[in-house]
């Protein structure tokens, strides 16, 4: 695997308030009319910290898994990691990574994500440390896809 940059920030420009922050319209937007002046209302629920027992997301901007079909053995690559970092660097405050093998022969397909082997952390771990890096909690969807597991590619 290609060797991880520990701060992000090496590579954009840091956004103050960071993205996924809701903001009051500047005296620019008003004037022109693309808004209507401060908000009394409180924040909207989407922007507001959500917490769900011992865990603080920093809004409620979440993202439910999706099956990216681009493991290789189960291992996760340089995509997963850009693909989910994007939505961390956007200001979700949570994103779940796809389902995720505990068996091999429970795969949904063979190119799923797998955390049967201590060899897949490593590449997982990466993704979360970058998703943490942007405030953002890291969540995982185990799966096993039953007696109708796949893990012979389709040949079509």
């Amino acid at each position: 695997m290609s060797s991880f940059v520990s701060d992000p920030r090496d590579f954009y420009q840091v956004q103050n308030p960071p993205p996924g922050t809701a903001i009051e319209p500047t005296e620019l937007e008003i004037s022109q009319g693309f808004a209507k002046g401060p908000n009394p209302d409180p924040l909207p629920k989407l922007f507001q910290p959500l917490k769900v027992r011992g865990l603080l997301a920093k809004n409620r901007i979440w993202l439910s898994p999706m099956c990216m079909y681009s493991a290789q053995d189960g291992f996760a690559t340089d995509f997963h990691l850009s693909h989910y970092s994007q939505f961390a660097m956007r200001g979700a405050g949570l994103v779940m990574v796809e389902a995720t093998g505990v068996l091999p022969e429970g795969r949904i397909s063979p190119n799923c994500l797998g955390i049967w082997k201590d060899d897949h952390i490593d590449g997982l771990r990466r993704i979360v440390n970058h998703m943490h890096k942007y405030g953002t909690i890291a969540a995982i969807q185990i799966g096993h896809g039953g007696r109708k597991g796949s893990t012979i590619p389709l040949q079509l």
